[in-house]
């Protein structure tokens, strides 16, 4: 199994928010970030994109540093909680640099037999190769590794890229495209993490 780590498993949209000074300008800043990443595909320096995504949005560049300096206080989501009770062999997959994904991982309080970071495996998610590339840490093929993702864009992209794929809705106003992404409003809903619960539609 893989989990997004920024959105399925970590709550970083209140950092985000916390840095910006409000809930909609933070979530209006991650999401222009999120599109340079996607139109980045490749690998570039992640602060960069963020701090150019800052600018875009009418917020000062220092809004990055705010961003960074909070990261050690991110939180992960109350259904996230308990992933060290995994019964199940899991990794990471984060688009944040590897220094980054290492701080929100030690928050988690969940025990991954990896994080992969975007600076790692050279791409952002959602080109196909950084799943790929998880999966084989992982030791399993696409088709047989479930990726629980947090934002619609790398449900698809898990999809796309051969995994069965669930969609943990952070966000209301969030939909995959893909018809064959199942949609849950809980990690609870997935009933092989725990071994309990249902495994959502």
């Amino acid at each position: 199994m893989l989990l997004d780590l920024l959105m399925a498993v970590m709550d970083s949209l209140a950092t985000w928010s916390a840095a910006a000074g409000d809930e909609e300008r933070g979530r209006r800043w991650r999401d222009a970030a999120t599109a340079g990443m996607i139109a980045a595909s490749r690998y570039v320096p992640y602060e960069d994109v963020v701090r150019r995504a800052a600018v875009e949005t009418g917020l000062l560049p220092s809004a990055t540093d705010a961003l960074i300096d909070r990261w050690d206080a991110m939180e992960p989501w109350p259904d996230a909680a308990n992933l060290g009770k995994a019964i199940v062999p899991f990794g990471l997959v984060t688009n944040c640099s590897q220094g980054l994904a290492r701080v929100a991982v030690g928050r988690s309080g969940a025990r991954p037999r990896f994080v992969l970071s975007a600076e790692e495996a050279g791409w952002y998610k959602p080109h196909p190769l950084i799943y790929h590339e998880a999966c084989r840490r992982l030791g399993t093929s696409p088709a047989r590794t479930a990726f629980i993702a947090g934002s619609p864009f790398d449900a698809d992209g898990a999809a796309s890229a051969g995994l069965p794929a669930w969609f943990v809705r952070r966000r209301p106003e969030h939909t995959p495209q893909r018809a064959d992404v199942r949609i849950i409003r809980s990690l609870a809903e997935v009933g092989f993490i725990f071994g309990s619960g249902r495994s959502g539609t």
